[in-house]
């Protein structure tokens, strides 16, 4: 990776409906050239997909948490993480080391929903116990992460 390809990532980090022909002139290059670097990211798994980050709050969903689970340790944690999928109010889930075995981040519209969400998480067979704590703002959302320094990629 050079630094042309650093300052396509960086631009589209920072805008990916950006158009080809604004990139290529960002970076200096034509836009067929621009075009076959962004190809070779995506087909390097660098660029895994270009998305629309949505608004939760104009959405509804106006309460986020997150939400701590513990599991059984017997069990084998896939089961429980299938089913953990399925729940559309649950943004991330990350498998962790720590005081506890998965960490959920979710969406509710309201109490009564996180609520409901809290409860069915809690059914789910092999669920121990769960800590959920009430997001009051969002400080920083990154949806992208920083460029290494150059030469660590």
């Amino acid at each position: 990776m050079d630094a042309i390809d650093r300052a396509i990532l960086n631009e589209l980090r920072l805008n990916a409906r950006i158009p080809n022909s604004v990139l290529a002139a960002k970076v200096h290059l034509s836009p067929s050239a621009v075009l076959e670097r962004v190809k070779r990211l995506r087909a390097q798994g660098i660029i895994r997909n270009f998305t629309a980050k949505l608004d939760a709050g104009k959405l509804g969903y106006n309460l986020i948490a997150i939400m701590e689970l513990r599991i059984e340790r017997n069990l084998c944690g896939n089961s429980i993480s299938e089913k953990l999928v399925q729940f559309p109010e649950i943004l991330e889930i990350y498998d962790v080391a720590g005081d506890c075995d998965y960490i959920l981040k979710l969406v509710a519209k309201d109490s009564e929903a996180l609520r409901n969400t809290m409860r069915a998480i809690g059914e789910i067979p092999g669920v121990l116990s769960s800590q959920t704590k009430l997001v009051l703002g969002t400080i920083k959302s990154e949806f992208s992460p920083p460029l290494p320094p150059e030469g660590k990629i």
